[in-house]
């Protein structure tokens, strides 16, 4: 189990490095697909619950320590999708491309409406028709169509021996 977690340990890291620098230049519409919440959706519905709270609070606070609005905020957030998402992990066919394209829709929308709630109870001026119209639903099909790469690639990478996760078919 030691090397699944410096796998994971380094896909987030490759993660985060891509996303503040390569994936800049792929801005749909200004908008920039939010990797990291594919990778802790895709660890949650393989690995389950834990592992995908765990993985989200890391991704989160990695991303709020680089740069994040309020610390912590992504890493509360993440860590309520990894959880929730990774409960669905036992009764998922995990071949299946509609199960990330679909936890990948509403966990983006998810993401979202807690990050608005979060931001009025601190005080922060946030539109939420704004960022619905703007931000919200581009994002969501950007991710969506994304989550079927990143899916499959972690799927696969997860049943390599190395990895040594047992993953119910």
């Amino acid at each position: 189990m030691k090397m699944a977690f410096y796998v994971t340990s380094l896909i987030v890291i490759i993660n985060i490095t891509l996303q503040s620098t390569l994936l800049q230049h792929f801005r749909l519409f200004g908008i920039l697909p939010n990797t990291s919440l594919l990778i802790v959706i895709s660890f949650a519905l393989i690995w389950g619950n834990k592992k995908g709270a765990f993985i989200g609070v890391c991704v989160g606070l990695l991303q709020d320590i680089l740069g994040g609005v309020l610390p912590g905020m992504n890493g509360v957030i993440y860590l309520l999708i990894g959880y929730n998402v990774g409960i669905f992990q036992r009764i998922l066919f995990k071949d299946s491309y509609l199960a990330p394209v679909l936890f990948t829709t509403v966990s983006t929308f998810l993401y979202y409406i807690i990050y608005y709630v979060i931001g009025v109870i601190i005080g922060l001026d946030i539109s939420f028709v704004g960022l619905f119209k703007k931000v919200i639903f581009i994002e969501t099909v950007y991710n969506s169509l994304l989550s079927i790469l990143i899916y499959r690639f972690i799927y696969n990478l997860t049943n390599k021996p190395f990895m040594n996760s047992k993953v119910r078919r």
